[in-house]
């Protein structure tokens, strides 16, 4: 569907939250139930291929919404052989992804922000007055707030 790879990720606005405590520690809602085919990533997706230090495993992703055109998937990754739970978005025109090895992991591209919560956490962490949306067990999302220079 929208899976197509472009060169640049820069473009997007990368932010990653970490905690103390270690991924191998937290669980999540979103990665127990059984993967079926539409869970399945593209080989092409980053971390997929050899050349990457993070290695996501494909037997763990789980498609867990769909925004418009937007897919949001979980998947476990081990990154020099230490775990990390990581958000993957395929927008419109190219898939982007945060990972990280504690209790939360949040990015942001230039239209939404997008927050991962373990079961640890899930219930205490994000605010709802703060425009937080819950779109799966453990990821939350909200629109990004225009900067003063992108209302000018």
């Amino acid at each position: 569907m929208h899976r197509r790879i472009a060169a640049g990720i820069a473009a997007l606005t990368l932010t990653v939250g970490l905690s103390a405590c270690a991924a191998s520690g937290q669980s999540y809602a979103d990665l127990e139930r059984d993967q079926t085919d539409q869970d399945r990533l593209p080989v092409s997706t980053p971390g997929g291929g050899s050349d990457d230090p993070l290695a996501i495993d494909a037997d763990s992703t789980r498609l867990v919404a769909v925004q418009g055109d937007t897919e949001i998937f979980l998947a476990s990754a081990t990154e020099q052989g230490q775990p990390r739970i990581c958000i993957i978005v395929f927008a419109a025109t190219q898939p982007f992804r945060a990972c990280g090895d504690g209790d939360q992991v949040t990015m942001s591209d230039s239209v939404n922000s997008y927050t991962v919560l373990s079961d640890a956490v899930v219930d205490t962490q994000l605010d709802p007055d703060e425009g937080w949306t819950k779109i799966s067990e453990n990821v939350f999302t909200r629109p990004v707030e225009p900067t003063t220079s992108d209302t000018q």
